[in-house]
């Protein structure tokens, strides 16, 4: 009984890594939706400027799409891989 316990631990850690980690956006806002309204608003009230601000948003935007903040990334055909690091 032992082995099949430390089995099902086994394949638990396996599924959890196989989990698409949380952004950073994600973390500090608790979604992407949420930072974009933070920064759109900002530069509204002209705390950012509004030529670069909307710039540098979309490539932040691509960025975090991408997911290439971490070795984790989604291809054409929507699967999950793990890139090479």
């Amino acid at each position: 009984m032992t082995s099949v316990r430390s089995l099902l631990t086994r394949v638990a850690k396996l599924e959890a890594a196989r989990v698409a980690p949380k952004s950073p956006f994600e973390v500090a806002y608790g979604s992407f939706g949420a930072f974009e309204e933070k920064v759109s608003a900002d530069i509204a009230a002209r705390k950012l400027d509004g030529t670069d601000a909307p710039l540098v948003l979309n490539a932040v935007r691509n960025w975090h799409r991408d997911m290439l903040w971490s070795g984790f990334r989604y291809h054409n055909n929507g699967q999950p891989q793990y890139a090479a690091r």
